[in-house]
């Protein structure tokens, strides 16, 4: 980022005024569709490069781990799900955040804007070193608890208990980029995760594999799935220390801790609740699903992990999306333009439905070359490439749910929003899943089928909703 963009003391509104023009507009002048479009690719394609960059630090760790072994690589897989478990807490506290700036900000009250953003920063900041604790305490049983028999588990518990100590790290990254978008800056968070994903590549390689260099008298041992941790965690207190550092400098975080207030903490504690449950329901209904997958082999268990990896190239655009629409709802509110903050939810939906089933298309058209990029090994390979077939379908309705899910929470509605992955992940998936796949003997198929019906289901009720939302603040 260039230096004049954190020259004057509320830089964060006035670098990113072009993607919020038309929230300060005056009621009286209508916002057209193209309008509302143009200011979402500006908000939401650096969103997209952050959230693909901050999954990307797992995806490289999956990739260089895979070629370990199916054992070291479904280790991983499942120490992340136990990590996005756990930073469930801090994420709704984070969502919590970005909606009261994201209000703040549209009503142009930067004080307000600061302290609230600090506030969160603090609350999630506290939570996650508790959640530390219990991660590095816990990880052996966690990954027992997902069906790992005690090799994978003996791994998974070397990758989380290196995790556990930068796990601070890692939820001040998520929370703090929040707050940025919600003041409609998703550059900055972008730049930073850029150079944590540069470090890591260049720090995961050699911790993983090993390095020996005579001439230069490097000897560097191969520490296997603990190098990957290692790089994970030295990259991401890095970056959370830079973008902490930018937030605070601006003035976005605030700069004083007696700031801290009760009315903002009891406001992030109302609009985050439901976002944390609703990860926590997302989270264990995953690992629940995960379980049954398992159960079926490593192998299977292993091709899961590479689809979920392959998926999030489409989810996380998504969600980016989600997030853009998050953020636009929520400035328009503020604004008191319910109209522009009505179609805002409507055009992001449009554009993340187009972008998600274009790369659909092309896991249905080339799913064995998707999944070669992460492992070798034939029988996972079977198993990977019957997922990409199966998740190609999953996209338009995935990316309705998901962006009308961010609307929804611009508007302050986060309860239902949890209702509906409750209704989606818990009563529909799963059981469907069970009984066709395991009870009935449909096999691994129909347990992946069931992704497709869960998310039409969210579809369906989330549409419904979004329709009959009175978008006049929280």
């Amino acid at each position: 980022m260039s230096g004049g963009l954190f020259s004057p003391a509320n830089a964060v509104l006035d670098c990113s005024r072009e993607l919020i023009y038309f929230a300060n507009m005056e009621s009286s002048v209508d916002t057209s569709n193209s309008e509302i479009r143009k200011a979402i690719f500006a908000l939401a394609l650096p969103i997209v490069w952050t959230n693909l960059l901050q999954r990307g630090v797992g995806i490289i760790d999956a990739v260089m781990v895979g070629h370990l072994g199916a054992s070291e690589l479904a280790a991983v897989g499942m120490s992340q799900l136990v990590v996005m478990f756990l930073i469930a807490l801090p994420m709704g506290i984070g969502i919590g955040s970005m909606i009261m700036v994201a209000n703040y900000t549209g009503e142009n009250d930067h004080l307000r804007r600061s302290r609230a953003a600090l506030t969160g920063m603090t609350m999630g900041l506290a939570v996650s070193a508790l959640l530390s604790v219990i991660c590095y305490f816990l990880s052996y049983h966690a990954a027992r608890l997902l069906g790992a028999d005690i090799p994978v588990a003996s791994l998974s518990r070397q990758y989380l208990k290196i995790i556990a100590v930068f796990f601070s790290a890692k939820a001040a990254i998520y929370i703090v980029s929040y707050i940025f978008q919600g003041a409609g800056d998703s550059r900055t968070p972008l730049s930073v995760i850029v150079w944590v994903n540069v470090f890591h590549i260049a720090l995961a390689y050699p911790l993983i594999y090993g390095l020996d260099i005579p001439a230069l008298g490097i000897t560097i041992p191969a520490w296997g799935i603990r190098g990957a941790a290692f790089a994970t965690g030295i990259t991401e207190l890095g970056g959370a220390l830079v973008l902490v550092r930018k937030g605070m400098k601006i003035g976005l975080l605030g700069k004083q801790l007696e700031k801290l207030s009760k009315t903002f903490i009891a406001k992030i504690i109302h609009l985050g609740t439901p976002v944390f449950f609703e990860r926590m329901l997302t989270t264990s209904m995953q690992m629940v699903y995960a379980r049954m997958v398992v159960g079926f082999s490593v192998a299977a268990y292993a091709a899961h992990q590479i689809g979920l990896n392959i998926e999030s190239l489409s989810w996380l655009p998504g969600l980016a999306f989600g997030q853009t629409a998050t953020a636009m709802v929520g400035q328009n509110i503020g604004a008191r333009r319910p109209d522009s903050a009505r179609r805002a939810g409507y055009q992001s939906t449009m554009v993340a439905v187009i972008f998600m089933t274009a790369l659909g298309v092309s896991y249905l058209l080339f799913p064995r070359l998707w999944v070669r990029l992460f492992t070798s090994d034939p029988n996972v390979i079977a198993f990977g490439i019957t997922y990409c077939y199966i998740v190609a379908f999953v996209q338009p309705p995935m990316a309705s749910a998901i962006v009308l899910s961010g609307a929804l929470r611009g508007a302050g509605n986060t309860r239902f929003v949890m209702g509906s992955t409750l209704i989606g992940g818990w009563l529909v998936r799963l059981p469907f899943a069970f009984i066709t796949g395991i009870v009935l003997k449909g096999g691994i198929i129909w347990v992946w089928l069931a992704m497709i019906l869960d998310w039409t289901v969210r579809t369906f009720i989330l549409l419904w909703r979004y329709r009959r939302e009175k978008l006049f603040g929280y």
